[in-house]
Order: structure tokens, then sequence, then C-alpha cells
């Protein structure tokens, strides 16, 4: 149901029946905004309070659904506070039952190994709670951008260029968590897969100084770096894949932007998985992966870094396939300088 309301929320299956559709998800869609805008009217008017940390707060967020690639710039932002001599901590919803299951944070634990992971619903409390018994200069706040409650002393929300806002409905019609109004709360905008083909630049630095023309504009990429084996962790180079026959699975909030990643690569993808966002991985899924490459004689499979934390435990399927992830980091090809005196300044 989750993947079908996406679909239709991004004008991506039409017909009588779903116009009709449509229609019922804008009249909710109009709805939900009204309530958002209520709430940030009371935030702003006092009664609705915010709740101040004693450590300066930086809030990663984005205006819509999907992955537009703000864990990469958490992992950026936290090794620049370290090269600086100070100690990030980073605060994290979780979106599985268990916290400990969330995606983004056991890759975030993966990478940032000596890099505190806070994660919970209430961020306010698992901070508070940390600071009683240990040290930290700054909280990165990931994926709170609609996290108001928490007061935040710099807000950077993250923009994909090659969707950046969809329809602009905001959900159920669209992607929008938020109405396009509430970008004027920002403090500075990062623009990201800058390079990747449908990235439309100058449309989107419109429509976002017109919300908020104070703001800089930051562009970045996500780099690809290398491929590793999950099985022999074994790093290879990227021209590995170059011509070659693969096949690729996934489970992030925009799929199409690790597949054009790939084609850069002059990957030759003959099939591509896709999942919901946070989906979680069963033996069936991999055993269907695994059929299709053996009767279609495929012999590699790449998925992302932030799908490999679950699927450690199947690795064993898929015997006889080489299955390897594409590591990504973000690389900031615009604004590098600014961002940095940015979030020095607030520390």
């Amino acid at each position: 149901m989750k993947s079908f309301l996406y679909t239709v929320a991004t004008d991506r299956i039409e017909g009588g029946w779903v116009r009709i559709l449509k229609f019922i998800l804008l009249c909710v869609s109009y709805l939900y905004s009204t309530v958002v805008q209520c709430i940030l009217v009371l935030y702003k008017m006092g009664l609705l309070r915010k709740k101040r940390l004693p450590k300066p707060v930086i809030c990663v967020g984005n205006i819509t659904l999907g992955g537009s690639g703000k864990t990469p710039l958490v992992m950026y932002m936290a090794k620049v506070l370290q090269k600086k001599g100070l100690k990030p901590v980073i605060l994290i919803r979780g979106y599985m039952a268990q916290a400990g299951d969330s995606d983004e944070a056991k890759l975030l634990q993966k990478v940032l190994k000596d890099v505190p992971v806070l994660v919970g619903k209430n961020r306010f409390a698992k901070a508070q709670e940390f600071l009683r018994n240990h040290d930290a200069d700054v909280f990165i706040c990931d994926d709170a951008f609609q996290h108001w409650r928490l007061f935040r002393d710099l807000d950077v929300v993250v923009v994909d260029a090659v969707n950046a806002f969809g329809n602009k409905y905001v959900l159920p019609r669209g992607i929008l968590r938020e109405p396009l109004s509430s970008l004027q709360r920002a403090h500075v905008f990062v623009l990201t897969k800058t390079d990747l083909e449908g990235a439309d630049i100058q449309g989107i630095q419109n429509i976002l100084q017109k919300f908020q023309a104070k703001a800089p504009i930051i562009e970045t990429q996500h780099q690809p770096v290398c491929l590793y084996d999950l099985v022999t962790d074994e790093k290879m180079d990227l021209e590995k894949i170059k011509g070659k026959d693969i096949g690729i699975f996934c489970s992030i909030g925009n799929p199409e932007s690790f597949q054009k990643t790939l084609d850069k690569l002059g990957a030759n993808i003959l099939k591509h998985f896709q999942f919901v966002d946070h989906y979680v991985y069963k033996k069936e899924d991999i055993e269907e992966i695994v059929r299709y490459c053996r009767e279609h004689h495929i012999d590699t499979m790449i998925t992302t870094e932030k799908d490999t934390v679950k699927l450690m435990h199947f690795l064993d399927i898929f015997k006889g396939i080489q299955v390897l992830c594409l590591q990504i980091e973000i690389h900031i090809v615009r604004g590098k300088d600014e961002i940095g005196k940015i979030i020095h300044s607030i520390v």
C-alpha cells in the first residue's frame, strides 16, 4: 500500500479511477497542510514551546519524502567537526520497531565508529540523558526539519537536485512533508546529486531564493568511492563494473538515483530490484533475487551501503553470486568554505 500511494503521489500511474483517487488525496493534502501551518504558527507565537539543549544543535533535514542524501551529509559534518577537535554526537529518530535496527543508525555507527549515535523518537530526552555522563560539543540531528519541538542553532535543508519537490503538493497527494513556504526556516540549503541527469539547478535555486533569499545554496555530488565485497570485505576499483552485466537491488528513498550513478560508471544493468524505503529484507526476497540471477546468468549484484547492514545474515544464500556494495561520499563542488564557516560559527 505504501509503495502504491507513493506511485500515485509521484504521478507515475494514470487512469480514470486514479484521477478520482488523486482528487481525494488532494483534499486530504489541503487538510494536512492546514494542520501543519497551524502548528507552525503556534510555535512561532510561543504557544508551543521549543526545548533547548545546553549544547549547539545542527539540524539536517529535508522537506520531501524519499532519499535526498541527508545521511552522507551528516557523516561529512561529523568528520569536519572531528578534524577541528570537537566532539559531535548524532541524534536520529530511527524508523524500525526497535531503535537498534534502524538502517541509518547502523550505517552511521559503522562508518563513524568513534561518534556516538543516539536513537530514539524523543531526541531531546536522549541528548539530556547522554549529557549526564558524557561530554559533547555539538549535536547533529538527522532528518529533523519536522522535529519542531527541538530548538536548533542551524537548520540545513537538503534538496535532491534530480527530484526536488515532486509535483509540489503536500502528502498524501505529493511528496512534500510541509508546504514550500516552510523553506523560509532554513539557514542553509544543500543541493545533492547535482551531476546526475535531470538535475535542474537553476530552477531549484529560483524556488529556494523565492522563499529564503538569505540562505546560501551549497552544491554537492554523491561521489562513488569504491566497491567492496560483502563476503571478503575486499575493496575494488570502480572500473571493475564498466561494461559488465550486473543486477542491482536497494530499499532506499530514491532508487532511481542509485541506478543513474551506476549508469554513469558504465555498468550494464540487466535488472533492478526495488523495495520501499526502510524495507526489512526477508529470506524469500533474497531467494527470489538469487533465482532470477541464476536464470539470467547474472553473477554480480550491487547494493547500497545503507542496505548492507540488513543483509549480513543472508549472504550464504548468494552462493556463487558476488554481492558488492557501492560506497558513496558527499563531495562539495560549490560552497565548501562557506558551509565550513557556518558550521564552525555556531560551535
